[in-house]
């Protein structure tokens, strides 16, 4: 068995793939819009956001949920403001611009965080943009933006922000419930430890209602028409059923451990890892004060090639991943997100001993 050290799907317990057996549930029957209800209490709950905030399900990858806010909420005839500094950054804006959906970029290079000045500026120059979309850790590099100071200056100007939290929900600090946030979008296989196949918007309760009665710019990716619907305890489509029931097992884990001490976990993994390496001589790509408690971007070792590398690890048990974009010719990605421990990384930091010197010599 290999231990992930790609940025999601995680490795999850024992007992969440155990849920993934269970006994055939039609999705129109009691039992399935319970595990539902479950599923959307506990997720507003651990994420500390309060009654004033729902939790809408969708059947689909993480960027299902993202594009589902995007989609929604911007109304028409208004625009978007984006933070780009990463491929998913990048990605918001592909998203707007299939929905047909204005937006004005605000960039800065993968391995800087963005300027809350940057933001405001251009939200004083464009009265037409309704939202802010900012991804709040770039899993391009392992960078995280300042969505804090941002949602700040948002709500000063009255703009309301979408959050892309997709790998940093339940791994890092975010209070979901700061003014001017309406939208956080994330997803069940990332630090929330569950399967792939679902991802969720939690959302300011007023602003989703708020939606109603707006045409909708998708069939499937209706973010009022899934809340609708699940709050009437019935499903618009037919939901992913067994990895819901996983995704349910991995939030009573996720209350048992508490999100306080997951985060403290990923962040003494992360340090360990990051010491480890260092001492190997690899240097970092993103400075200190903006790296994620769950990723890590390394240049590759001189001389070494990011296959060979990989493949060594491979051979050791362990699955390492490449840099996105620009970075793939140079750098590789190490993330720690899941159940692994500090003595879990103490391993990785071994295996990458062994693991260079054998792709060095290739």
């Amino acid at each position: 068995m290999s231990i992930l050290l790609n940025p999601g799907p995680a490795n999850t317990t024992a007992t969440v793939k155990q849920a993934l057996v269970m006994d055939d549930l039609c999705h129109r029957e009691p039992e399935c819009f319970e595990m539902i209800r479950r599923c959307r209490e506990r997720l507003v709950a651990l994420a500390g956001a309060g009654p004033d905030f729902t939790a809408v399900l969708f059947a689909g990858s993480g960027t299902a949920s993202v594009e589902a806010a995007i989609a929604s909420a911007v109304p028409p005839g208004e625009a978007l403001l984006v933070v780009d500094n990463g491929v998913y950054g990048d990605r918001v804006g592909r998203i707007a611009r299939a929905h047909g959906i204005a937006f004005h970029p605000v960039k800065s290079d993968i391995f800087t965080p963005v300027d809350p000045a940057a933001v405001e500026q251009t939200l004083r120059a464009h009265a037409e943009v309704s939202h802010v979309a900012v991804v709040h850790h770039e899993t391009t590099t392992g960078l995280l933006n300042p969505v804090a100071e941002v949602a700040r200056v948002a709500h000063a100007l009255g703009r309301r922000v979408i959050v892309d939290a997709m790998s940093s929900l339940f791994g890092e600090r975010l209070d979901v419930a700061q003014d001017g946030i309406d939208f956080v979008a994330a997803s069940a296989n990332k630090c929330l430890q569950g399967m792939p196949g679902v991802s969720f918007v939690i959302g300011r309760r007023s602003a989703v209602e708020a939606l109603a009665g707006a045409a909708p710019r998708s069939v499937y990716l209706d973010l009022h028409g899934h809340y609708a619907s699940q709050e009437q305890d019935n499903t618009p489509f037919t939901p992913a059923v067994q990895v819901l029931h996983a995704m349910e097992q991995a939030l009573v884990e996720l209350d048992a451990e508490t999100v306080k001490r997951r985060i403290e976990r990923y962040a003494e993994s992360a340090r360990v890892l990051r010491e480890g390496l260092t001492r190997l001589g690899l240097e970092i790509l993103v400075a200190e004060p903006a790296r994620s408690n769950t990723l890590t971007t390394f240049r590759l070792p001189a001389g070494v090639g990011y296959d060979a590398l990989h493949d060594a690890m491979k051979r050791r048990g362990y699955i390492i991943y490449a840099g996105q974009g620009p970075l793939k010719s140079y750098a590789f990605r190490v993330a720690n997100m899941g159940t692994l421990t500090p003595e879990d990384m103490r391993g990785v930091v071994a295996a990458f001993t062994g693991a260079i010197q054998e792709a060095t010599r290739a």
